[in-house]
Parts: C-alpha cells; sequence; structure tokens
C-alpha cells in the first residue's frame, strides 16, 4: 500500500530536527512497551520486557543509526498488516496512535525492520524488510524465515538522517527526555526495563531514576464536570538533574507518557525545597488517555476541562506540600515584621499579621511583598487625598450637616492615624542613626586598638565644613545631642570664624549655633552654643576641650556675625550668654583634666561634668559619647506612646529592638 506520505505529514503537526529524532524513539518505545505488554500479560510485562535503545554515532560525531529493540509479541501477520496502514485503529484501546511512522520517514532515509514472532504452539517465524511508505509496497522486500524462541521480538534500525534534519544528541540528552517522556510508566511501576546505550555507555534508565525518585503518595480525586470523573495523582520527590521538565511540575500524563507540563515552582516557592529537590504531580485517568491528539503533544477537550483538571491538580499539591507552604508563611511572615519595623506607615494594610499572611501567594518573596504593600499605601494616599478633595469641592446643600461633620471626622482620624504611623517610621530611623553612632564607639582597628577620629562622628551629627540654617533640617542629625539645636536660625559646621563674619581669625570650631528658635530678637543677648567634639577612646585628651571653647568666646566677644550674604546674624557683646558643650569618651585622664578644670562638678548619673565660667558668661556641659546616645535612645523611646496602631507582633518587636541601652 502506498502512503500520500507529504499529504499526511501536511495535515499533521509533526516536529522537526532533535525533536523529531527524540520523537522517533518515544514511539519507537511505546510500541515496544505494548508488544511486550501484549506478549506477557498486564501483571508480568513491567517485570519480563526488555527494551534496548542503541545510539552509534559516525567517525564526526553525527548520528549514524539507532536501533530500538524488545522482546514483545512481535509483527505477526495482525500487526504486520497494521505496520503498513497509517493511522491504525488497532492500537487505540492500549493507546497506540499508528502515526509514529510519519515521524520515523520525516527524519530517516533507511528504516529496517526485524521481527521474530510465535506461529502455532510451537513454531516460529521471522520476517524482514525496509520499510519505505513512497513504494506500492511499503514492506521493501519482505521476507520470511525460520525464527529462535529466544529471538521473539522486535528490532528497528532507523539510519542516514536526512540532510534537512538537524538532530544531533547526546547521551545525557536522551537520557533525560526518556525519563520525562516516560515518567508516568517508571512511577507506575508499569515500564519493562529500559536500557539505554550510547556507543560503549549503558544505561538502566528504570535503576537510574529508582535513585532518583521518591513516591510519597498517590490519590484519586473526583473532578465533577462533564466526563472528567476520576483522575489519579502520585506525588513524588525527584532530583533536579534528572529533566529540566521534571523540575517542581504537574505532568498531565496520557497513556503512560507525559503530554503536558506545567510549571508551579514560583506559585509554591519551590526553589527552597530542602535538599535540592524538586516536586513533581503526576495525573492521569481515563479522560486524558481518551482526549489526548494523534501527536501526543496535546489534549482534544475543552479549556474548561483542562483548566478544571489543573485546577484541582493544584489543590491536591497545594495540600501535599502543606508543611512546606507553612515554612514559607513562617519565612514571609518574619519579611513582613521585618518591613513594617522599617516602614511603620505600610501597616495601613495589614492590621492582624497571621491573616494577611495567609491570603499572600507563596511564591512572593520579601521584595514582592514590600512592593505590594507600598503599591497599596500609594493607593490609599490617593483615595485620601481624593476624599478631602471631594469634601472641598462638595456643596453644603449636597448633604447634610450631621452626616458633612461624620466625614470629616472620619477624615481626621483618618490623616491623623496616617501621621502617627509616619512617627513610628521617623522614630525607627531615628534608632538606626543612634546604632550607626554607637558602632562608631568601638575600635576602627582591632589589630591596632585605634579608635575612629571625632571626625567621624562629626559627620554624622551634622556634615562638616558647612553653613546651615533651620530649614536644612534633613542635613543633619543634631537631635542626637538636643532636638532644639534645630531651631537656631544659622549654624555653622567647622567653618573658620572669619567665614561668619569674624575677620583674620581662623579657629574652626566643630559646631557654633546663633539666634535661637529660628528668628532674631535685636537688641536681646541670645545665647550662642559652642560644641566641641574629642576623639573616642582619648585617654589623656590632646588638648584641654575646655580651655579650647573659652578661648572660643573670647575671640567672639564684640564682634558681629553675618551669614553667607553678609547679612548681620548676631551682635556679640560682654553680656551674650554662651553654652559649651564638650563630647568626648570620659577614660580615667579625660576624667583628672576635667576634675581641674572650671567644668569640674560630676553629673548625678557619673557620666558627664558642668561647670560655670562667671568671666566668659558660659555655662560648660562635658558628656560623655555613650551618655549623649543613651539618652537620645531615651527621648525617641517617647515617641512609641503612638505605635498602638501597629499590629500587637510588629508594636513588640518595634519596641524591644528600640530598647536603650544601659
Amino acid at each position: 500500500m502506498k502512503f500520500d506520505v507529504m499529504g499526511r505529514i501536511g495535515n499533521m503537526r509533526l516536529p522537526d530536527g532533535k525533536t523529531a529524532l527524540l520523537y522517533s524513539i518515544y514511539e519507537a518505545v511505546s510500541n515496544a512497551i505494548q508488544a511486550i505488554e501484549e506478549r506477557f500479560g498486564r501483571a508480568e510485562f513491567a517485570k519480563r520486557g526488555i527494551i534496548n535503545v542503541l545510539v552509534d554515532l559516525n567517525i564526526d560525531k553525527s548520528l549514524k543509526y539507532i536501533a530500538i529493540s524488545d522482546n514483545g509479541i512481535g509483527l505477526n501477520s495482525t500487526h504486520l498488516a497494521a505496520f503498513e496502514t497509517c493511522d491504525t485503529r488497532q492500537k487505540y484501546s492500549i493507546g497506540g496512535k499508528g502515526v509514529g511512522r510519519l515521524i520515523w520517514i520525516k527524519v530517516f532515509d533507511e528504516i529496517k525492520v526485524r521481527s521474530t514472532y510465535e506461529v502455532g504452539i510451537v513454531g516460529y517465524e521471522q520476517v524482514s524488510f525496509k520499510f519505505d511508505p513512497t513504494e506500492e509496497d511499503s514492506l521493501v522486500g519482505l521476507t520470511k524465515s525460520k525464527g529462535e524462541a529466544g529471538d521473539v521480538g522486535t528490532h528497528i534500525i532507523l539510519a542516514e538522517v536526512k540532510p534537512d534534519q538537524n538532530a544531533g544528541i547526546t547521551r545525557s540528552l536522551l537520557a533525560r527526555h526518556i525519563c520525562h517522556h516516560f515518567f508516568p510508566y517508571f512511577i507506575a511501576g508499569s515500564m519493562p526495563r529500559l536500557n539505554v546505550m550510547f556507543g560503549r555507555r549503558e544505561l538502566d534508565v528504570g535503576e537510574y531514576l529508582t535513585s532518583k525518585v521518591d513516591v510519597r503518595a498517590k490519590e484519586t480525586i473526583d473532578v465533577p464536570l462533564g466526563s472528567i470523573g476520576k483522575l489519579e495523582i502520585s506525588h513524588v520527590y525527584v532530583e533536579k538533574s534528572i529533566s529540566q521538565e521534571l523540575s517542581n511540575a504537574i505532568l498531565l500524563a496520557a497513556q503512560g507518557r507525559v503530554v503536558k507540563s506545567i510549571e508551579i515552582e514560583k506559585k509554591f516557592a519551590l526553589k527552597s525545597l530542602e535538599n535540592g529537590r524538586a516536586y513533581v504531580c503526576v495525573v492521569h485517568g481515563q479522560f486524558l488517555d481518551a482526549k489526548v491528539d494523534q501527536e501526543r503533544t496535546g489534549f482534544k477537550a475543552l479549556e474548561t476541562e483542562l483548566e478544571a483538571i489543573t485546577d484541582a491538580a493544584m489543590e491536591a499539591a497545594e495540600r501535599f506540600l502543606d508543611e512546606h507552604i507553612a515554612s514559607v508563611r513562617k519565612l514571609q511572615k518574619r519579611f513582613v515584621i521585618e518591613i513594617l519595623e522599617e516602614h511603620p506607615q505600610l501597616a495601613i494594610s495589614v492590621k492582624d499579621i497571621d491573616a494577611y499572611v495567609s491570603a499572600l501567594s507563596p511564591s512572593m518573596s520579601g521584595e514582592d511583598i514590600g512592593k505590594t504593600l507600598f503599591t497599596l499605601l500609594y493607593r490609599h494616599e490617593r483615595k485620601l487625598k481624593s476624599q478631602i478633595k471631594y469634601l472641598e469641592d462638595a456643596e453644603a446643600d449636597d448633604e447634610s450637616e450631621h452626616s458633612r461633620r461624620e466625614r470629616i471626622d472620619d477624615l481626621v482620624q483618618k490623616v491623623t492615624d496616617d501621621a502617627k504611623r509616619r512617627l513610628a517610621e521617623y522614630t525607627i530611623k531615628r534608632h538606626q542613626i543612634i546604632q550607626l553612632a554607637r558602632s562608631l564607639l568601638r575600635y576602627s582597628s582591632e589589630e591596632k586598638k585605634s579608635y575612629h577620629w571625632e571626625r567621624t562622628l562629626h559627620e554624622l551629627v551634622c556634615p562638616m565644613g558647612k553653613m546651615l540654617d533651620a530649614k536644612d533640617y534633613d542635613e543633619h542629625n543634631l537631635w542626637l545631642i538636643d532636638d532644639l539645636l534645630s531651631y537656631y536660625s544659622f549654624f555653622a559646621s567647622d567653618k573658620a570664624m572669619s567665614s561668619f563674619g569674624i575677620n583674620g581669625e581662623r579657629k574652626e570650631p566643630d559646631l557654633i549655633f546663633f539666634n535661637p528658635y529660628g528668628f532674631r530678637r535685636e537688641g536681646t543677648n541670645d545665647p550662642v552654643v559652642i560644641i566641641e567634639f574629642k576623639r573616642p577612646g582619648d585617654e589623656t585628651l590632646s588638648s584641654d576641650p575646655v580651655d579650647q571653647v573659652l578661648e572660643y568666646i573670647e575671640r567672639l566677644r564684640s564682634r558681629t556675625v553675618r551669614d553667607i550674604e553678609g547679612a548681620i546674624v548676631s551682635d556679640i557683646n560682654e553680656q551674650t550668654p554662651f553654652e559649651c558643650i564638650v563630647i568626648c569618651d570620659l577614660s580615667m585622664g579625660a576624667r583628672k583634666k576635667f576634675e581641674r578644670s572650671v567644668a569640674q562638678n560630676p553629673t548625678p548619673d557619673g557620666q558627664g561634668y558642668y561647670g560655670f565660667s562667671p568671666n566668659h558668661k558660659a555655662s560648660i556641659r562635658v558628656l560623655s559619647y555613650g551618655k549623649v546616645f543613651r539618652d537620645a535612645e531615651l527621648r525617641n523611646q517617647g515617641f512609641f506612646a503612638k505605635l498602638g496602631l501597629l499590629p500587637e507582633e510588629v508594636r513588640r518587636a518595634l519596641s524591644a529592638a528600640t530598647q536603650a541601652a544601659e
């Protein structure tokens, strides 16, 4: 019988190149499985059947031929007749579609077949031929001879790859694809022994898979849509090295083969499975067997039916992966708490952390959760602005006074709550700066036992080499020392006195402040504040800081301070009071120096000294770095009275994180 080859191929979705080569092998192996089952029966065929796939290469590594042999029933008269007929119905009941030979002839120019089968009770016959469907008689050179009992089965050689087919293959590629394609057979324990021989190297695919596959559970589910009915599901852990397509996927199988692979790695965060394993959910059943197309690359089923099957498999996978998902939820909860600790205003969307986390997709990372929370905050603020604008634009007659009052009260409460959350975030940022400041009190070099220079802490408190005013609030952290310092109208950081109008003076106070509270009161004697930093850990103090600040005062007396533009900032006279703050580590050497100075009075907590110089009208405070940062944290703690709007777990975590060090 002569085939209209191109017509048949033109009407079907046949693969090309490497894929066609693989499908040629798949078809030959599938035929072998069916032949073995027919010979030995369903109960014994997996134990007694043997399939060998031999791949031989030319010297240049190009494909020479592929030989597939089995010990199945052989091409007896019935099967030989079916072999000549494309699209045979003979094998439909066991999954055969009869189209594999079309893939063979698309890839190979030479197809040789030799088969031995039983004749009568004790006789055996062997048939040999070349398969060429372009000939009137496609079984070219058919010969029959006496066969031997030990030769029962079929041997097929696929050779001479067509020039237009780029059909290269490697041993590892072949092994992975065979594992993937026939995975359902192996999982069900219904795969005959399958050996793949690539040149001189041999692989028992069954043994290989057994060492890398762990079938954990099987279940039957019922999909009550149309005629779908019952489906069998196997939950399997595999090593990722077997096949990329087997890594964390739902496999819809039909007639013992994988037809469709659905990736679920992201949905269930399966990259984090223990021991580098992957999860596979294998789904098969009568409905899928009946609906698979001829090429076994898809299903002839309604989209709604396939969606229902996929959804049911997803639910089954989620139930099986419950323990893993619980660990993912635990990690996600930690992410949420950490994000809200850092950005408390995002709590607008999180009233209860457990409820919020349970609604997240397991695939969401910490970054994904953060993006979502910021998006929700943005939408909340846009909505709030819209509501305020509507209230502004609405006519008074549009609603009753009572209704309008309620609307206003509701908006006021929302704005107030948002402000409290932002206050919480501001508190957290301050705490982080305090932590950084404390870290600068430790050795900068463990080996040399040396400390950071005072300029490092100076820069953290206020950038050096600048003149600033009250509006430059975001450029400094003066609150570390005293919040009120931020409200001086003009201050200089590590600038020569000449830069603010004291001509001829090159001395550079670390920090100096003029005109408190952001406005000038001409004719009055507003205090001037001078701050001097000393290097942390300095045992002897290289210079006397009290003498240093008093010298600054002497150089400022009877002088006029001007800002950058030359405007008068302050006239300093003999009555101008000064407040001087020295910040250093109170080592034993430093304490002895202060106890002999004007500032010789110890503070009650032992962490500082104070004194007054009548001649300079200057009060002097000496503070240890530890005290400055501890007091800053204590002041910061006062903000936490406003954290009642946060989820309890976040509030507790924040309170614990921002506790002042003793």
